[in-house]
């Protein structure tokens, strides 16, 4: 099952969400560090259904100064994801470059997906050149299958490999246990609804398949270094 279904099955709740504009920025961010082309594109299709802030006096130079703010988002979030800041800043370069060359609202609006897609493609080739084959599909199998339960099994299936010899090589290559790394990016992934819902930390715990509540606060605590009731209260006190 898709992240995407995660987000849809969320929207019915919707209400819970105190700032709904800010979550769709976070999801779209979270989608491009994790290579997710079709779940990103949907969410920027989501957030260019509202209303544009107006950041000048003409329509034109007001969009360039939107997406030149967009392309700084996507960058930093390349950074986030692993890539070189030279690299993500460089190609940052080009494309405020050729945006400024668009006059046209029409094609300034595609360009901002254009852009999305050059920033996964680069996330996607450098992840493929730092990993071998099977570490990558379980990367992308991960951030995919975030809200299901992920097992060896699993993993050991969809790269035609022993789980001993993922455990192994991913390890080897990640530099974190393969069940840690799991556990770590469900954890990442559940942050975004402490902060912003009221979602009951047991239903939080359910959606992302921990076995319970106790579980998936030992383990949030072990990773963010306090527990998920403490970082709830944290960042309730941050004004959006």
């Amino acid at each position: 099952m898709s992240i995407n279904y995660f987000y849809k099955k969320i929207e019915h709740i919707k209400e819970c969400y105190k700032h709904p504009s800010y979550y769709l920025e976070r999801k779209l961010i979270s989608e491009i560090k994790k290579g997710l082309k079709n779940d990103a594109v949907e969410t920027l299709t989501t957030i260019n259904v509202m209303q544009r802030a107006n950041l000048a006096s003409s329509e034109i130079r007001s969009t360039k100064n939107s997406l030149i703010g967009s392309c700084t988002l996507f960058a930093r979030a390349a950074i986030e994801a692993g890539i070189d800041p030279e690299d993500s800043f460089s190609l940052s370069d080009v494309l405020i470059i050729k945006l400024e060359s668009i006059n046209n609202i029409k094609e300034l609006v595609e360009f901002e997906y254009y852009m999305v897609n050059e920033y996964i493609k680069l996330i996607l080739k450098t992840r493929k050149n730092n990993y071998s084959l099977p570490v990558s599909k379980i990367i992308s199998y991960i951030h995919t299958n975030i809200t299901e339960k992920i097992t060896l099994e699993d993993l050991s299936s969809i790269t035609l490999t022993t789980k001993e010899y993922i455990s192994t090589i991913f390890k080897q290559e990640v530099g974190i246990n393969l069940v840690d790394f799991i556990h770590q990016e469900k954890i990442n992934e559940s942050l975004t609804f402490l902060e912003l819902t009221d979602i009951p930390i047991i239903k939080i715990s359910t959606i992302f398949n921990f076995c319970n509540s106790g579980h998936y606060s030992t383990l949030f605590k072990k990773h963010i270094g306090m527990t998920p009731t403490e970082y709830r209260k944290i960042k309730s006190t941050y004004k959006i």
